[in-house]
């Protein structure tokens, strides 16, 4: 094929096809680690699959390192869909006049043809014969498309073709067709979204990582901004696992992690090592804390630990870090979730219907019933332990759904005429939520209701994305938003509990906890707080000297805040709080272990 002179990609393009191209120095960081674990075939040129090459900048990367080591002998196939991108790799690449270069413009997951359905992410997978197989070498920066951008249709079809389960990111399928292209023994170096080290989506992800690889290192790049876009990128090494009973013991897998820090005097800044960049960072410094032209970071260094659970997230701690997380979990009654509910708020899916704050601006005819407009808490009310006395949501929501006989079912709109009224004028949007109305919905229906039983009980609220706990207390019967999630007691425990679990979540010990036991912080330190971990926070026995005290010391912490603020007294009381979490669970109460 004969392409014309390189064009940069405009970036535009490139977000909405989910393609953040490699910058170099990550490209070369990539590329020098994988021909470590590279087994070159001595009767062959070593073959090299990019089925993403984008613009080709980990192709020359890996080239160049090939070069430097005097070792020239290299079969190159680059596959990229987008056309101008595929022309600046092919002039990108084109001094590299000794490797045998073949270009393709066409989608991978196409070129490599799957023969026959499988079911599973983890089953054989066989191939055709439009790209060779067996390569020695894989390395890629996939396109990052997550199902909701992909669409139900092509999902589906992604899912039903790689043996995908969950959320479908694009991804996906191109780690299970590489792998098929790598033969046994093969490395491969790729370039990820961080998410699938510890989410539940990413479940599926990891257990077919742990099964076909003798994984050797994952570094986690958090929010180090490499990327033009907002990427929270990890890079991956492994070999593709090979039936070879004499192999001897393989050494631990490790890991790096690096993530900027949001706190630190002038002062402390500058007594720190300073680094042009982070990838210097990640080359030989120890582990510690570095200052970098975009900021303080982190750096820790350790062995994977891989559950055999794949649903749990792989740790990436430190073996004081494992040690500290041990004496929490070995010290606590149990997790959160044992003795309470954690809840995502309302989903409506039509928010410009059912959410506003000018209800009573409405002519009457089209103002709902007083009775189904409900308070909403978002997430721009948050804050820690309580809302200020007299707070009122300025936002309402439609709330078309009530309880009949234990049981939540849609309200007969003909006993509500100006809701109905309001909601035909609305009709032809709502019904465009065709996934609504195949779900066997009312077309006025709420996507994601709640129980109203459970509004009026005590709870906490928090939103779902913070660079600090924002749990709070709720007593108002509120509802609560899309963006935020909330707690409440199981039925037959003490509503103290609200208290304890209050305590807990907003002290410096679970924040430390969090980031070590779920490794999700986002960019400028921010914490994802969802249900899959808040949940799995544990807790101490409520009936202990300490946890009463604990609750004691919430309620007076609650009173406060509610009354006069974050003052003097309230931070006091605060650090009290603190330091009775950490006496409750046998640890240190500083932030860093």
């Amino acid at each position: 094929m004969r392409l014309k002179s390189a064009a940069s990609p405009d970036l535009a393009r490139r977000k909405a096809s989910g393609a953040h191209y490699t910058p170099v120095p990550l490209a070369h960081f990539v590329a020098e680690r994988l021909l470590k674990l590279t087994k070159r075939r001595v009767d062959a040129p070593l073959r090299i699959l990019d089925p993403a090459c984008g613009d080709g900048v980990l192709l020359e990367a890996i080239l160049g390192c090939l070069r430097s080591a005097g070792k020239y002998r290299a079969e190159v196939y680059a596959v990229e869909t987008d056309e101008q991108a595929l022309e600046a790799a092919q002039a990108r690449l084109s001094r590299f006049e000794q490797a045998n270069l073949h270009f393709m413009a066409g989608d991978f997951l196409t070129l490599w043809r799957i023969r026959e359905q499988q079911y599973e992410l983890w089953e054989t997978i066989p191939s055709s014969a439009d790209l060779p197989e067996d390569f020695d070498v894989v390395i890629a920066n996939p396109p990052y498309v997550r199902t909701q951008v992909l669409g139900a249709e092509r999902s589906q079809a992604l899912a039903e073709r790689f043996g995908l389960s969950g959320r479908v990111d694009l991804y996906h399928a191109f780690l299970v067709a590489a792998t098929d292209a790598l033969r046994p023994g093969g490395a491969i170096g790729v370039i990820a979204s961080n998410r699938f080290l510890s989410t539940m989506g990413g479940s599926s992800v990891r257990e077919f990582l742990a099964r076909h690889y003798d994984i050797d290192e994952i570094v986690d790049l958090g929010d180090t901004k490499l990327f033009e876009a907002a990427v929270l990128p990890a890079v991956f090494w492994g070999r593709r696992k090979q039936n070879d009973s004499k192999r001897g013991p393989r050494r631990p897998a490790r890991f790096i992690r690096v993530y900027s820090e949001t706190q630190a005097s002038k002062e402390e800044a500058e007594s720190l090592p300073a680094y042009s960049s982070v990838l210097e960072i990640l080359d030989d410094a120890e582990p510690g804390r570095y200052r970098l032209p975009e900021g303080i970071f982190s750096l820790a260094r350790g062995e994977l630990a891989i559950d055999q659970n794949p649903k749990q997230v792989w740790s990436l701690a430190t073996p004081r870090e494992s040690d500290w997380l041990s004496q929490v979990r070995k010290n606590a009654k149990g997790c959160i979730n044992d003795i309470a509910a954690v809840r995502v708020g309302v989903k409506t899916t039509a928010d410009e219907v059912f959410i506003r704050s000018d209800w009573d601006d409405l002519p009457i005819e089209l103002r709902p019933e007083p009775s189904l407009l409900h308070p909403l808490l978002r997430h721009e009310d948050a804050c820690q332990w309580a809302l200020p006395q007299g707070f009122q949501p300025s936002i309402r929501v439609l709330y078309p759904h009530e309880i009949i006989n234990g049981r939540r079912r849609a309200v007969d709109l003909t006993r509500f005429p100006r809701a109905k009224a309001y909601l035909d004028a609305h009709r032809s949007r709502l019904e465009g939520r065709q996934y609504v109305i195949e779900a066997g919905r009312q077309w006025y229906e709420i996507w994601v209701p709640q129980d109203p039983l459970a509004w009026e009980e005590p709870k906490i609220v928090f939103p779902d994305i913070s660079p600090e706990p924002r749990f709070y207390l709720d007593s108002s019967g509120s509802i609560v938003d899309g963006d935020c999630y909330w707690i409440t007691v199981r039925p037959g425990i003490s509503h103290d509990a609200i208290y304890l679990i209050l305590g807990i979540a907003n002290s410096h010990l679970m924040s430390r906890y969090h980031d070590l036991a779920f490794n999700n912080r986002l960019y400028s330190a921010r914490r994802r707080y969802i249900t899959q971990y808040v949940a799995k926070y544990p807790y101490p026995d409520i009936s202990s000297p300490v946890s009463q005290e604990i609750i004691a010391t919430v309620k007076q912490l609650v009173r406060r805040v509610r009354s006069r603020g974050n003052d003097e007294e309230a931070r006091a009381t605060r650090k009290r709080v603190d330091d009775l979490v950490a006496c409750a669970f046998d640890v240190q109460s500083e932030k860093e272990v």
